[in-house]
């Protein structure tokens, strides 16, 4: 093995990528640098196009370019992390079924984090379609507008109409009565009489009282007309009003985008989530298809000894533990004792002290006596 092996600063970086130890690495042959080169490399493009997406993602929803930016990066260190964890967390071993069984939720992650990156790239590659479209619904909405209103405006125009056609068929019978009566005044027609006798007066005051209805008429048509022009414009105006608010709402956010996005042909999309999920999951498959080879071995080895050490350390955790047990036992029962001792100590003196009181007592008695 090369300890000293030299590997230059673009593996070492993508070395580090891809979370493998490059001081292990150094000790493996140089096919194994290129292997883990290579996934450090994959996840640094999949890293890419993570901020690449989510800055498309974020411009429309934010007009702030440098906000955009350093959430974009943010994405994508989050991205770039949670891949080299995955890759750095896989184990291989001799039996690949295994390994394809243990990697199961991790393929479920890779093809989750392919889809969430995958679509606001999609969203910018089919941008004009998803603009056609949107517009399109757009000028959907406006004529359903139309729609909604039509019924209205065609009762109000017929209302109209009726109202004017009422009016010229009396201007028609005034016209009729006003030229029967002055064929008759003028002998040309009924009795074939000129002069004002008395059928002129009469088709005369049938026409001036029939003037007088038709005035009254004029006014109640006028009321009927001044009424159906307000509400015509009312309608009009509001319809107005709505397609406006309809034109004002055409800044389109990323939940319409990916409406749209949804409603385009499903085949292109489908296929650029695919190209995603490949790049995605291509560490996973690469870890998996390999076989294991001495970084792998140097793993486990790292892994006994660091284990072995462990169980050492406990074992001296553990027989310490149990000394010191049995010190404070040996302790405490010496204090036992010792108090004991001191117990028996007080007793002799305080029967010494007795003794020595009785004694005086005595001796003092005998002198006395």
């Amino acid at each position: 093995m090369e300890s000293d092996k030299k590997v230059n600063l673009i593996n070492r970086f993508l070395i580090s990528c891809s979370g493998a130890s490059l001081e292990l690495l150094k000790d493996c042959p140089r096919f194994e640098i290129t292997k883990y080169s290579s996934i450090g490399l994959t996840i640094l493009f999949t890293a890419i196009l993570a901020v690449v997406s989510s800055f498309f993602a974020l411009s429309i929803i934010f007009d702030y370019l440098f906000l955009n930016i350093a959430l974009a990066f943010l994405w994508g260190a989050i991205i770039f992390n949670l891949d080299r964890y995955i890759i750095s967390s896989m184990r291989s071993s001799d039996n690949k079924l295994n390994d394809l069984i243990r990697a199961i939720p991790r393929f479920i992650i890779a093809i989750i984090i392919a889809l969430i990156i995958s679509k606001p790239m999609e969203m910018q590659i089919f941008k004009s379609e998803i603009n056609s479209f949107l517009k399109v619904e757009n000028t959907s909405l406006i004529s359903d507008v139309d729609k909604k209103y039509s019924s209205l405006l065609e009762d109000n125009s017929r209302k109209k109409s009726i109202a004017e056609n009422q009016y010229k068929e009396l201007l028609l019978i005034r016209e009729q009565y006003y030229q029967d009566y002055k064929c008759e005044c003028d002998g040309t027609c009924g009795t074939k009489r000129r002069g004002r006798g008395v059928e002129c007066f009469s088709k005369k005051e049938k026409y001036e009282t029939f003037q007088t209805e038709i005035e009254s008429e004029k006014i109640k048509r006028d009321v009927i007309l001044e009424k159906l022009i307000y509400d015509e414009t009312t309608v009009k105006s509001q319809i107005y009003e709505e397609k406006e608010l309809i034109k004002a709402s055409l800044s389109y956010g990323l939940m319409d985008q990916i409406r749209a996005l949804s409603s385009l042909d499903s085949k292109s999309s489908f296929f650029i989530v695919l190209m995603f999920v490949m790049i995605e999951i291509a560490p996973i498959l690469t870890k998996i298809m390999s076989s294991k080879g001495p970084y792998e071995n140097l793993i486990l080895e790292y892994e006994k000894k660091f284990e072995m050490n462990y169980l050492k350390a406990l074992d001296n955790l553990d027989h310490e533990r149990v000394k010191n047990k049995k010190l404070k036992e040996m302790s405490t029962r010496f204090e036992i004792k010792s108090k004991e001792k001191q117990i028996q100590d007080i007793v002799k003196q305080d029967a010494y002290d007795r003794y020595e009181k009785i004694r005086s007592d005595l001796q003092n008695k005998i002198s006395d006596n």
